[in-house]
């Protein structure tokens, strides 16, 4: 009795810690959709709390440095790499894919450069991946010139988003897997050809001083189960 006692002494002790796990991690704000459906799937597999933020390159890098809190990072790998954090292993998540994406009512741009065609909204390209992935795009497919004052530049992908279904612009760069988060809010997209772009390597990073490396270790072995890998390909990575 008192061994049995014990041990259920024990295991109340430890609920609270196991309850406690939590792992926040930062994404960039065009993958929110896939991010949201990892979390919500390893933690219902887990029960560790989940917790997100979403932003731009540079802002999740910020906050990474800032605040202290960060366990992993979502985003681009080389991009980054390139940042002072300090990174330690990261788990692949997929490739990322540019498209030209245009609203609601109509219809899609067949040549950029037409008259018909007076504002293209792209991610700011010193913070924002995809907005650097399109200024790749114009430049080696040689319309960079043509369309530099169409061009408006805007925070993130969400945000190039948001004046697609404001039809505030004709046409918008975003990246495949918004694109199919919001296929139904949209008029259509397309994907631009790939070799006129730098590859787009997505990982999820641990950073060396996350608070939770034993969870942050944990959610990537999950990112390789085939639960994680078909959330991952459903949304287009």
């Amino acid at each position: 009795m008192k061994k049995t006692l014990f041990t259920l002494l024990l295991v109340f002790l430890a609920l609270p810690a196991l309850a406690g796990n939590t792992l926040l991690i930062a994404s960039g704000a065009g993958y929110k959709t896939v991010v949201e459906a990892l979390s919500e799937a390893y933690a219902r597999q887990s029960g560790t709390t989940v917790e997100r933020i979403y932003g731009n390159m540079g802002q999740i890098i910020g906050q990474a440095q800032t605040s202290g809190k960060v366990d992993m990072l979502i985003g681009e790998e080389g991009f980054l790499r390139s940042s002072a954090l300090p990174l330690a292993e990261s788990a692949p998540l997929g490739t990322g894919r540019l498209v030209m994406a245009w609203p609601s009512g109509k219809e899609e741009p067949a040549d950029l450069k037409s008259a018909t065609v007076t504002r293209i909204a792209v991610p700011d390209p010193k913070r924002a991946i995809y907005g650097k992935a399109a200024r790749e795009y114009l430049e080696n497919s040689g319309q960079a010139d043509a369309l530099k004052d169409k061009l408006v530049v805007v925070g993130t992908v969400p945000q190039v988003f948001t004046y697609l279904t404001t039809n505030e612009v004709d046409a918008g760069f975003i990246n495949l897997t918004q694109a199919v988060a919001v296929k139904d809010r949209i008029g259509g997209f397309r994907e631009v050809d790939q070799s006129l772009y730098n590859p787009i390597a997505i990982s999820c990073i641990r950073l060396e001083t996350s608070p939770s490396p034993d969870v942050a270790r944990d959610f990537a072995k999950f990112l390789e189960t085939g639960t994680a890998r078909s959330i991952i390909a459903a949304h287009g990575l």
